[in-house]
């Protein structure tokens, strides 16, 4: 069973929606929409503030494939995505970074 499979099947039993359980936690909808999707594993903090709004031990998470210990690597759906700083430097190894624009040029008004 999955962390997403887990929480759901926690959150309907309690019968809450995803907002209500966002509210309840302290978790933002948007966080627990994700989690409840599979696409992001959650922090130590979430799985806290989550297991306290659905009135269980955190531990109960812990069946999870995807939050087990010992996991050497991360499910694909939970692996990081590339930070800002990253893509950049990529896009600027590219020659992509400037979006067609030459640096000096400018648009619009100018001396003449």
């Amino acid at each position: 069973m999955t962390f997403a499979q887990k929480l759901r099947e926690l959150r309907e039993a309690k019968g809450l929606s995803e907002v209500k359980l966002a509210a309840a936690s302290g978790v933002s909808f948007y966080t627990v929409h994700i989690y409840g999707l599979g696409q992001r594993s959650p922090s130590f903090a979430n799985v806290v503030a989550l297991s306290k709004a659905l009135g269980v031990s955190c531990e109960v998470f812990s069946v999870c494939e995807d939050v087990s210990p010992g996991q050497e690597e991360p499910p694909a759906a939970a692996k990081p995505r590339l930070r800002f700083q990253e893509l950049a430097e990529e896009m600027r190894a590219r020659g992509e970074a400037r979006g067609g624009r030459k640096p000096g040029k400018r648009k619009g008004k100018g001396k003449k």
